[in-house]
């Protein structure tokens, strides 16, 4: 992910992922003029109080709301006159969200479709989009973000659009996925990958998945990391090679990993053997 910073506030990081742009800002009190952009948008408030215009429609927004801009629609979001406020602005390329919108309706329209509301007060909302940014911030894998992504744009398309019809998906395609998880969970493989190897759409690879399995794609990878890296431990290999053996950014990240699923670090598991 490339990472610009102009001054230290804002922040902008550009996604090696997926079409993504997201700017944030801490305690700033910089002020906009009305203005569109080409961009679908959609941000948060993480602190004070801002005055939001979408189309000539005035809002109060605080913490926990979430604004949407459509492309090309005229809109500013400000803190209140003499104030500070935190914030957080995704900005995506109209098409990727139209391609999404498109597997959900099973194929039903090909372009992009225009968000029905222009802000939510919805927790569940609000938590995604924060899960989003943290993910891209953290720059996780190719998998986590994709994954991460159109999870929390599924939820807004379905929130915002008339309720689509969802197919049907066959057992096979979600067992195809599921081996080839199992078959290359130490390789940095993606949504995309997984879902054309099983014939699937990246959404009905990851909620079909999740209604099989009770697990997402990614989750399964790491499950399956771990149950590996215990057994190297085992074994008597380092920590730091498995690390890199199965595909973990950084030890830091093994760690993590290893002790949400077990409960205890590698050293710890390691030495208890």
């Amino acid at each position: 992910m490339d990472v610009t910073l102009a001054n230290s506030n804002p922040h902008f990081l550009r996604s090696s992922v997926l079409p993504f742009e997201l700017r944030y800002s801490d305690n700033s009190n910089a002020c906009y003029k009305k203005h569109t952009h080409p961009e679908f948008s959609i941000g948060v408030v993480d602190s004070g109080i801002s005055e939001y215009v979408n189309q000539n429609i005035k809002q109060t927004i605080r913490p926990g709301s979430t604004v949407i801009v459509n492309p090309e629609e005229v809109h500013s979001c400000n803190p209140q006159k003499g104030t500070h406020w935190s914030y957080k602005m995704l900005y995506v390329e109209p098409d990727w969200i139209a391609d999404l919108q498109s597997q959900i309706s099973n194929g039903s329209n090909q372009e992009f479709q225009p968000i029905q509301m222009t802000h939510s007060d919805c927790p569940f909302l609000y938590r995604g989009f924060q899960s989003l940014a943290k993910t891209l911030i953290e720059d996780e894998s190719a998998i986590k973000v994709e994954q991460t992504a159109i999870n929390f744009f599924s939820e807004l398309i379905l929130k915002g659009s008339d309720n689509p019809s969802l197919d049907i998906i066959s057992k096979k395609a979600i067992e195809c996925a599921y081996h080839y998880i199992s078959d290359n969970f130490d390789k940095n493989i993606s949504i995309s990958e997984i879902a054309e190897t099983s014939g699937l759409s990246d959404y009905y690879l990851i909620h079909s998945f999740r209604k099989q399995y009770g697990i997402t794609p990614h989750a399964y990878q790491i499950v399956m990391r771990i149950n590996k890296a215990k057994a190297l431990l085992k074994e008597g290999e380092n920590i730091a090679s498995i690390a890199t053996d199965l595909g973990f950014t950084d030890q830091s990240h093994f760690h993590r990993n290893f002790k949400n699923m077990v409960a205890a670090t590698p050293k710890q598991y390691k030495q208890s053997l």
